[in-house]
């Protein structure tokens, strides 16, 4: 072995690295080998577990969608067949709940516009103000769609325009 020394710092070179590094590394080399074995000779595969989930979570939208459908459906077809004084009675029994605090327990305005009116900025037949009260409008109505059902909606709209 050659010594040498530089500003005072001896240098010995050595002819390998330590044994405990060499355990070390063996052992770490031993784990990659096994760690890629398994996975990659195993079958396993991310890309098939993703395609697998996405065709599950697909089959599955697809049968919510049509549940949903189905169920709007026979909703649309109740709202058809209802009693129009039973739409009035729920439809003021909802205005009164929810719409009050806008429109004025006279539905003559407030904070929102006046519901009495012969017209209405958006229309004051039976699909504009089931537009306006589902999905609300700019400005500051807001949308109830989500919150009420079809036969409520229907209330509501009754009773709006059942106002002079």
């Amino acid at each position: 072995m050659a010594e040498h020394d530089y500003d005072g710092i001896t240098y010995r070179k050595e002819k390998g690295a330590p044994l405990i590094f060499k355990l070390l590394f063996g052992g770490l080399l031993l784990w990659a080998l096994c760690f890629m074995g398994y996975y990659l000779f195993s079958g396993w595969s991310s890309q098939k577990e993703f395609a697998e989930k996405q065709k599950l979570e697909s089959a599955n939208s697809a049968a919510f969608e049509q549940k949903e459908q189905a169920a709007a459906s026979a909703r649309q077809g109740d709202a058809k067949k209802g009693d129009p004084a039973a739409y009035l009675a729920s439809g003021k029994k909802l205005f009164s709940e929810r719409c009050v605090a806008c429109h004025g327990a006279d539905a003559k305005g407030g904070i929102g516009p006046d519901l009495t009116k012969a017209e209405y900025k958006f229309g004051r037949n039976e699909a504009s103000i089931l537009e306006s009260i589902s999905n609300g409008r700019p400005g500051g109505m807001p949308g109830f769609g989500k919150e009420l059902g079809h036969e409520q909606l229907e209330g509501v709209v009754t009773y709006l325009l059942s106002l002079k």
